[in-house]
């Protein structure tokens, strides 16, 4: 029996969801990042999916005139945005996680083919029953091969959700990208909705599981660099709060602290482009790095921090050693106009008898001792009257 209160209540609350969603774009379409009209296309989708749906329930059983085939392309066009919602959530992760168009075109052309095929079968489906069929009562009923539209919208949702866990770690930027956040109240709904004829929960979920993931590319936008894919001094100062606050813990907080040396002249040399690029590699160094040992921030220009917990000094030491081999393996395999070299600080910080002031200004001042050093002995051009300090 088909329960129409709270198939109005679910599908009406989801497109409510949405619509909070759309009023919150900052900028218009067109002129919108490629990511961006991905993820509008498939909120315009979820709130049309809604309204299609609640229509095909609404005629679901009723004789009046041309409701046969109302409910029929209802269901059929129900079917067919299934997929290419699922579809867009793959190209959507994708490119979230490889920012590479080209790499859309060369794999997704491909990955299209069970869509495709799916589609091509619910086209079929006007006119002879593929996945359904509506009865002479105008009584929606499921066909022999219902299960392959579900089956291939699960396999996008599911690769979607695969490829976040294979690479999220491997590419060179911190990501806001909870897929179990995103995917649970999907995978309930639909599962729900399946099982139980008549309730209609599905796109309430996709509601949920899309209005989760906006909030989570706001924060990425709030607390992630875009030039470096690291976290910004924004993120940083919470970190520092957040840890200010523990109070005493059996870890050390180190700080790590590096700029590029001559990042100056690279900007006058060769332009800010190139300085952009020297900035970018810097953050895949540091990735590389540092992995999975501490939390990696540029906190303005060519200035970032690491925060790691230790146990002793040369955790400190040894990290810096690996960034001064990554960056020297770096300059000897890339043919840049540049090579890269960093001038690296570092101090402790104990919450007992520290504070957060006191912490970043040891680290700050460890670090330009550093560079004051290479300045001293020649290494790099005196630009901050650094040579009045020598001895």
């Amino acid at each position: 029996m088909i329960n129409f209160p709270a198939i109005y209540i679910a599908n009406g609350t989801a497109i409510l969801l949405l619509a909070v969603i759309l009023l919150n774009f900052k900028s218009p379409l067109r002129h919108g990042l490629f990511e961006e009209k991905i993820f509008y296309a498939m909120v315009i989708l979820n709130i049309l999916q809604c309204f299609l749906e609640s229509a095909g329930f609404f005629m679901d059983g009723k004789m009046e005139d041309g409701y046969r085939t109302l409910t029929l392309v209802l269901n059929t066009t129900l079917f067919i945005n299934s997929i290419i919602f699922s579809y867009l959530w793959v190209i959507y992760v994708d490119y979230k996680l490889f920012a590479n168009m080209k790499r859309i075109k060369r794999l997704y052309s491909f990955v299209a083919i069970p869509a495709v095929l799916t589609i091509i079968g619910c086209l079929i489906n006007l006119v002879t029953p593929v996945f359904f069929l509506i009865d002479e009562y105008n009584v929606y009923q499921r066909a022999d091969l219902y299960i392959i539209p579900y089956a291939v919208t699960y396999f996008y949702v599911a690769y979607g959700v695969i490829l976040i866990y294979l690479y999220r770690k491997k590419v060179h930027k911190y990501l806001f990208f909870p897929a179990l956040v995103f995917i649970t109240p999907i995978i309930i709904g639909s599962l729900l909705q399946f099982f139980f004829y008549g309730y209609s929960l599905m796109w309430l979920g996709v509601a949920v599981g899309i209005v989760s993931l906006f909030i989570s590319v706001q924060n990425e936008a709030a607390y992630i660099d875009v030039l470096t894919g690291l976290f910004n001094r924004q993120y940083f100062n919470k970190m520092l709060l957040l840890y200010s606050e523990k109070g005493d813990t059996p870890y050390i907080l180190a700080g790590i602290m590096l700029d590029i040396d001559g990042f100056k002249s690279i900007n006058d040399r060769f332009g800010h482009l190139v300085g952009d690029d020297a900035i970018s590699i810097t953050g895949k160094i540091l990735r590389t790095a540092v992995n999975n040992k501490g939390i990696i921030f540029r906190c303005g220009g060519d200035e970032f921090v690491i925060l790691m917990q230790v146990n002793s000094q040369k955790e400190i030491t040894d990290m810096i050693d690996i960034i001064k081999t990554q960056a020297t393996l770096f300059n000897e395999s890339e043919k840049k106009p540049y090579k890269i070299t960093y001038s690296i600080g570092y101090s402790t910080y104990k919450s007992k008898h520290d504070s957060i002031d006191n912490f970043l200004r040891r680290i700050d001042v460890s670090m330009y001792e550093e560079k004051n050093r290479k300045i001293c002995e020649g290494i790099l051009p005196d630009r901050r009257d650094a040579l009045n300090k020598c001895d």
